[in-house]
């Protein structure tokens, strides 16, 4: 029997060469899988790229998918994403992830919600929750557009000189040329013994145009006097520029006349209540926010104490208690600044002030500066 077989070719060696293709298509199919998949996803990156569909992105409705991962990018909680959900369902508004960035958007659609949970008499809690919220998202698109240098600040932005002692004075930034800062700043810096003398290093602070609280430290070049007679300060340029985000809520300058007292404590049922006494002495309300506010005294009050301020609201006064947390004293005029915590304040002032630091409300009673 003859058997008609290729010359060198056996069984044997036809299952190799057998094993020796699938070896080599394998892997030939995978790369051409990812080589394909490659394609696909550029595509997709180029199309997601284009005008057309970013501006339908910023036109359809905000979804649940876009809340989580909102949320998951600004760190929202849980309670702040279901907050923000309910808003912009009821409100049917725009891509959230996008909206956020329109400031001018924003602010419209937390003032028409704040009106409709005051409207609906909704519970105070939830109302220091929507500006609780209202601040978070300030933080949120602040954070996206962080300044990195001061050649960026704007000329007539205000900042404020931080003094060794935590006194506080506000300077204004005159002109803002690449080789230094010309600030404009006040008699009671100019002719204090608090004034950094030339080559030394000064702090400041300033809020840009975001919202976003910044502190620097720079060096002192020189000190002049202007072609306006103003005494001024020039400063060097810096990188060093420091994001500040530790408040809670936001706050407003002021310069209006109130009152504040003593406080005593009295322990009843296990519980410390607050007894505001009956003298009252004159202050100035310098800044405010929902969670604590500065007045200014010729009265030299230690740190660590609690009175009681009497805030003058919509026509009416609130008490609020509140502890102090930092004196300072202005060398110039011999004032104190007492920056106070509030620890005792009823949830419907709080949301009163909320709403007059961000203008929601007209008849508030301040004036602020």
């Amino acid at each position: 029997m003859t058997f008609n077989t290729g010359t060198g070719s056996t069984p044997l060696i036809a299952r190799q060469t057998k094993g020796v293709y699938n070896f080599l298509i394998i892997p030939l199919v995978v790369i051409c899988f990812f080589l394909v998949l490659s394609i696909l996803l550029n595509r997709l990156k180029k199309q997601h790229e284009t005008p057309e569909w970013i501006e339908a992105q910023k036109k359809r409705l905000t979804n649940r998918k876009d809340i989580t991962d909102f949320a998951q990018k600004h760190s929202l909680t849980r309670a702040d994403s279901e907050l923000l959900w309910e808003i912009c369902r009821k409100n049917k508004t725009p891509n959230i992830c996008y909206l956020i960035h329109d400031s001018a958007a924003v602010e419209a659609l937390f003032k028409s919600s704040y009106l409709e949970m005051k409207a609906k008499h909704e519970a105070e809690e939830k109302i220091t929750e929507l500006f609780r919220l209202r601040y978070r998202l300030e933080i949120a698109e602040a954070s996206t557009s962080i300044i990195t240098s001061t050649t960026t600040i704007p000329e007539s932005t205000t900042l404020t000189y931080i003094a060794p002692n935590g006194m506080q004075i506000l300077c204004s930034l005159k002109k803002n040329i690449p080789e230094n800062m010309i600030l404009s700043i006040p008699p009671q810096l100019y002719e204090s013994g608090t004034k950094p003398p030339p080559l030394s290093k000064a702090v400041f602070t300033f809020v840009a145009y975001t919202g976003m609280h910044y502190m620097f430290s720079t060096r002192v070049i020189r000190y002049s006097t202007g072609l306006d007679n103003q005494n001024e300060m020039a400063l060097a340029q810096t990188n060093d520029l420091r994001p500040q985000t530790r408040r809670q809520s936001k706050r407003i300058d002021m310069d209006t006349p109130c009152l504040f007292s003593a406080v005593k404590e009295s322990d009843m049922l296990k519980k410390v209540s607050f007894v505001p006494l009956e003298k009252q002495y004159e202050c100035v309300l310098s800044n405010i926010s929902a969670d604590g506010c500065c007045i200014i005294t010729p009265l030299p009050i230690k740190e660590n104490q609690n009175i009681c301020v009497s805030i003058p609201l919509g026509g009416e006064t609130f008490q609020t208690i509140g502890r102090i947390v930092a004196t300072r004293r202005n060398p110039v005029n011999n004032m104190f600044f007492l920056h106070i915590s509030f620890i005792q304040i009823e949830p419907s002032v709080r949301n009163k002030i909320f709403a007059f630091v961000y203008g929601y409300n007209t008849n508030s009673g301040y004036a602020a500066t």
